[in-house]
């Protein structure tokens, strides 16, 4: 009897040992499976795709983590998608207005405050007869140095950006190129956008207008001469 009451009693410890173990290994999977499937969203999101949304199975901590999980999850959502449509419409608004001022016959130059180029479209190079990309990273003052046919060009636009008095101007020069000499109708703005200073000059080869000017102006010469 003491040997079968020994035996019974070990193989109770026993059973109530393995039943502890398996019961601790349940609880554990129970208790660590919604902590693997956020781990696994976590990656997930990490990775880009934020698709992957946990089910909410309970109302405990676990079941309200989830559920704040899961709203974190469509919040990001919805501020990447919001970010990448924005950032298309300012690609597209960027290439329309790129289109523009390729197929503008009046030249365009843009500088940031510092005097340095930002925009000059393919008509600006053409007027000013100068390759294109021949100012890049050149501040205006710099343009002589490079290239001295735009000096007087240059010697305009700086004095009157200089000018802490005057918004907007207006001065017509005489421009020398290879071909021969043309005359230039220069337009110039100060800009300011948030706090940032830039200028923008928009000129035109009047050459041909002013030709015309003179002609106009000596046939009217000649004909009340020969009306005399």
């Amino acid at each position: 009897l003491k040997d079968i009451f020994s035996l019974t009693l070990t193989l109770a410890m026993l059973l109530t040992l393995f039943s502890a173990l398996a019961l601790a290994f349940v609880l554990s999977e129970r208790l660590s499976a919604p902590l693997s499937a956020l781990a696994e969203a976590t990656r997930a999101i990490a990775k880009g795709d934020y698709s992957k949304l946990n089910p909410v199975k309970s109302r405990d901590e676990f079941g309200v983590l989830t559920q704040s999980f899961n709203t974190m999850t469509r919040q990001i959502a919805d501020a990447t998608e919001t970010m990448e449509r924005n950032q298309q419409q300012l690609e597209d608004a960027k290439t329309y207005l790129e289109s523009i001022l390729s197929n503008l016959t009046s030249g365009v130059l843009t500088f940031d405050e510092r005097l340095y180029v930002k925009t000059m479209n393919a008509s600006a190079n053409e007027i000013l007869a100068v390759p294109a990309g021949a100012f890049h990273g050149l501040k205006l003052s710099e343009w002589p140095r490079h290239m001295q046919s735009v000096a007087p060009f240059a010697e305009i636009a700086l004095r009157h950006f200089a000018s802490s008095s005057m918004r907007q101007w207006e001065e017509q020069m005489e421009y020398r190129r290879a071909d021969g000499q043309r005359i230039l109708l220069l337009r110039g703005t100060r800009l300011a956008q948030r706090g940032e200073n830039g200028f923008v000059v928009v000129f035109d080869d009047i050459t041909h207008l002013i030709q015309a000017q003179r002609d106009a102006a000596w046939g009217e010469v000649a004909r009340r001469y020969d009306a005399r």
